[in-house]
């Protein structure tokens, strides 16, 4: 029931007829879900399919999900198959055997009303359910601080133990990469990461010191600018705002040069392809909590940092911004003096 109706409902009708009326909702909707989970059992024996051993569930953000790869992969080097990711980016995925299936987490209700469902399908088919986080909330704003790298986090929430490579992964088909190759020696950008799902103002730099950078380097370099068509236009750039898939942003950061942006999700797609990258952390969260040591990772250590807030700060954001158009300069100088190819890989131990 949409909270708009729920509303609405409450005003136009007497709190006995309300209540009756909630009653029946909640009691369909719960006979709904376990015919759902049900049924996606029993398509998998139809269709002569194996059931999966083991269904990992973490939120609705690409970011998310495409962590979660880290998880997949790590279980399957431990001989764990037949794993089930629950998705609404399947494109992260293809081409991957890491995840056996993936099934759309669907767009009904609330998050809350997603994990049921399938934490009721793992109940009846008798598999293993696994629901992943890393940096829960513990309040309106603010999130708990993770004690190690938040993909150890994810790993640890799964039951792996021992060593653990920090990196997610992202597999492009030969066709998918000669698609990208235009993009061979130009810088990847993204000026605002406040049009993701879940916006924190604490992960933001400022549009004009990005543009300040693309000022800077565009006598010697080329930029395309990747993230949501609502994110401020710099000058100066190819603008692809909007205008790729997951995929095709992969594609052009797998030739690029190197990346610039703030911790987000095309942080981590570059990551994922190996294409290094220059990240302004500022002090919300640390680069040992979510960043790669590969990259130049911009971090102000002020006495609040990592403080793991969303929006609000008392300090004006100081920490962000201590860092300057120069600094992200000299970061990309610090990239483009070592050579293009796969990155160091880290190694976590839980």
């Amino acid at each position: 029931m949409f909270a708009s109706t729920k509303i609405w409902t409450r005003r136009l009708l007497p709190a006995a007829m309300y209540g009756a009326l909630r009653s029946v909702w909640y009691s369909a909707r719960e006979k709904a879900e376990w015919i759902f989970a049900f049924a996606v059992g029993l398509r998998f024996i139809v269709s002569g399919t194996k059931l999966p051993s083991v269904v990992l569930f973490f939120g609705l953000s690409p970011g998310d999900d495409l962590l979660c790869t880290a998880v997949l992969r790590e279980l399957r080097k431990r001989g764990i198959s037949s794993l089930l990711m629950i998705s609404n980016y399947p494109e992260i995925f293809k081409g991957n055997d890491d995840a056996t299936y993936v099934i759309a987490a669907g767009s009904q209700y609330d998050a809350n009303s997603r994990i049921t469902r399938f934490q009721r399908f793992a109940k009846v088919w008798r598999r293993s359910f696994r629901l992943l986080e890393y940096a829960p909330f513990d309040s309106i704003d603010h999130s708990a601080s993770p004690s190690r790298h938040i993909i150890a986090e994810l790993c640890a929430g799964t039951g792996i133990g021992g060593s653990v490579s920090v990196r997610p992964y992202l597999s492009l088909s030969g066709t998918e990469k000669e698609l990208g190759a235009w993009a061979s020696g130009r810088i990847v950008i993204q000026s605002s990461g406040l049009d993701a799902r879940l916006p924190m103002r604490n992960k933001q730099w400022y549009p004009e010191r990005f543009q300040m950078v693309v000022d800077s380097l565009r006598g010697e370099f080329k930029f395309v600018q990747l993230g949501s068509e609502r994110d401020p236009l710099l000058a100066h750039v190819r603008d692809l705002r909007g205008a790729t898939s997951i995929r095709e942003s992969a594609a052009i950061l797998c030739h690029a040069q190197l990346y610039i942006g703030g911790v987000g999700f095309l942080m981590h797609l570059a990551r994922a392809v190996d294409c290094p990258s220059v990240i302004i952390f500022g002090g919300r969260e640390a680069p040992w909590q979510s960043g790669y040591t590969c990259n130049v990772n911009l971090y102000t250590p002020v006495p609040c940092a990592p403080c793991w807030r969303w929006n609000t700060c008392e300090f004006d954001r100081k920490c962000m911004r201590e860092i300057t158009a120069d600094d992200v300069v000299r970061g990309v100088r610090t990239i483009l003096s070592r050579p293009r190819g796969a990155l160091e890989l880290e190694i976590a131990r839980i």
